[in-house]
């Protein structure tokens, strides 16, 4: 199994809601954490607003005050999963690392995310419910996968812009290093074909990725 520590709602001193910054214990970490527990355990559809402000042990008018509906309620809870990781993934000290360390560093971290039981769970419900609720999975893209792809094209670019990548297409390329670290081990663990990945595992998918990555992006003489 893994051991990377991965971030939780309930344990972040700060993150930030529909754009108001919260802290641990205040009415809105309160309810996300009620509500990815139902949305986790029963599905999104069959969440309903009231059983949230029931366990979040806050009023109807509360809930509402911080969420429009359970939609925004679910971007929210994305978001802040994935904005705790990236402080991780593109953290300031990798840009100071070898690039081979530095990208090592990054797909660890990307998959100490995508393989915690937080995020393999909200996988399973944006794959259950989107096809009765189709803003469901452009909810999910855009608050997670598509900010880790973007912050990885910038990072991608920046190394690029240094001559240390011959890159015409960051965001591409992005796409391309994000697929070699979660093809070969995200859908045992989202179909539930094994119920983690040891460590030795993910090093392994990782150098592997890295060093074919390099192999096609490194500047040619």
């Amino acid at each position: 199994m893994t051991t990377t520590a991965t971030p939780d709602i309930r344990t972040e001193p700060t993150a930030s809601v529909s754009g108001a910054e919260f802290k641990q214990g205040t009415k809105p970490a309160q309810i996300m954490v009620a509500a990815k527990e139902l949305f986790t355990s029963q599905g999104f559809g069959a969440t309903s607003m009231d059983a949230i402000a029931r366990t979040a042990n806050v009023s109807k008018a509360t809930l509402y005050a911080h969420f429009s509906g359970k939609e925004e309620l679910f971007a929210a809870i994305v978001s802040h999963t994935c904005r705790a990781q990236s402080q991780l993934l593109l953290a300031p000290s990798v840009d100071d690392l070898d690039l081979t360390d530095a990208l090592s560093e990054i797909g660890r971290n990307f998959l100490s995310l995508i393989l915690s039981p937080q995020a393999v769970a909200i996988f399973r419900v944006v794959i259950g419910e989107a096809v009765r609720f189709p803003d469901l999975g452009r909810i999910f893209f855009d608050s997670g996968p598509n900010q880790m792809r973007s912050s990885l094209s910038a990072f991608l670019a920046k190394k690029a812009a240094r001559g240390q990548l011959d890159i015409e297409d960051p965001m591409r390329a992005a796409e391309h290093l994000i697929g070699m670290f979660q093809t070969p081990v995200h859908l045992h663990v989202l179909f539930g074909v094994k119920e983690g990945v040891a460590q030795g595992d993910v090093d392994k998918v990782v150098k592997d990725a890295v060093e074919a990555f390099l192999r096609a992006y490194l500047p040619r003489a």
